[in-house]
């Protein structure tokens, strides 16, 4: 069985939104890091999805040219339709593509437009994530069905009710005469869950093979899935990373003035360090309503026939 977590973010993911005041980056994870985890935990392939940067994937290779790796990034593209932006998984590119697809994730369908045309491999990513607009939720579906052949069914950062959602949606399209194909991945910002859900090939022996798995829908996820006290332990897991950075002299990462800053609010901020788990517990029963609405719809409107996910 040939296996690759394809969804892993390094230091090189950039900032996070909910630590935008303290210039927290996304992830802490070196490359290096993230590389060697991964082969620790029986990942035959390797790759990084950066936040719209192959920078990570760059520095690894520097250090360790492999060719057990894949070049990929999550690209963040808006779809004018719906003022709306997806992540999109790309992979298997160069440093080339990588400059045509910045300019081009302005608008959706003009990047998967040039994805097609050059052959490379995308899938959509976390399929519902952040999408509040449950008017229209047939009107996303059937658009992304028309743009996408390859879906993230299993995300290990997503509770079992999104992922068991997509699982359900994806064998209704196929129903329906989609040709599809699956990956999964554990959406990892920190060490401690990389590998934890992951691609399968079970006829693949090469890079090369389990790429073309993919493209011929052969694939399989398995994995975790997330729960609120996994998700706060990875906010809590980077916070610490943090910390290092900032009194660590030599990295480079702010200036004198910035790091004085920095850890003034950090210490004070230290008596709200339960903060991060209350905004898990929030975060986790608000995405879990708002998918079992989707679901609820989607069963009641589009497939009536379907057993209710929720009960199995």
């Amino acid at each position: 069985m040939y296996r690759a977590d394809l969804h892993v973010h390094s230091y090189y993911s950039g900032t996070a939104r909910h630590l935008r005041l303290l210039r927290c980056r996304d992830s802490y994870s070196s490359p290096l890091a993230i590389y060697r985890t991964a082969k620790k935990r029986g990942m035959d392939l390797v790759t990084i999805t950066d936040h719209d940067s192959i920078d990570g994937c760059l520095d690894l290779l520097q250090r360790r040219p492999a060719g057990d790796f894949i070049i990929g990034e999550e690209v963040s593209a808006y779809l004018p339709d719906f003022r709306h932006q997806i992540h999109i998984g790309v992979y298997d590119i160069t440093e080339s593509q990588h400059r045509d697809i910045q300019k081009l994730r302005g608008d959706v369908r003009e990047l998967v437009g040039y994805l097609r045309s050059q052959g490379i491999l995308f899938a959509l990513n976390h399929f519902f994530h952040n999408f509040e607009r449950g008017e229209r939720l047939r009107q996303y579906m059937e658009q992304m069905a028309e743009l996408f052949d390859v879906f993230e069914e299993q995300n290990g950062s997503m509770q079992r009710v999104h992922n068991l959602f997509i699982s359900q949606l994806l064998g209704h399209m196929e129903r329906q005469g989609k040709r599809l194909a699956r990956i999964g991945g554990s959406d990892a910002h920190t060490l401690r869950r990389i590998g934890r859900t992951y691609t399968v090939a079970g006829e693949a022996r090469s890079k090369e093979q389990f790429l073309q798995a993919i493209r011929d829908g052969r694939t399989q996820v398995t994995g975790r899935h997330c729960s609120q006290w996994q998700l706060a332990g990875d906010i809590y897991g980077v916070v610490l990373r943090y910390y290092p950075y900032i009194v660590n002299i030599n990295s480079g990462e702010f200036s004198l003035w910035k790091r004085v800053r920095n850890l003034g609010i950090s210490v004070a901020l230290l008596p709200a360090m339960v903060l991060p788990y209350l905004a898990a517990v929030r975060h986790s029963r608000s995405e879990n309503r708002r998918l079992r609405r989707f679901a609820e719809k989607f069963l009641r409107e589009m497939a009536p026939g379907m057993r209710n996910f929720s009960s199995e």
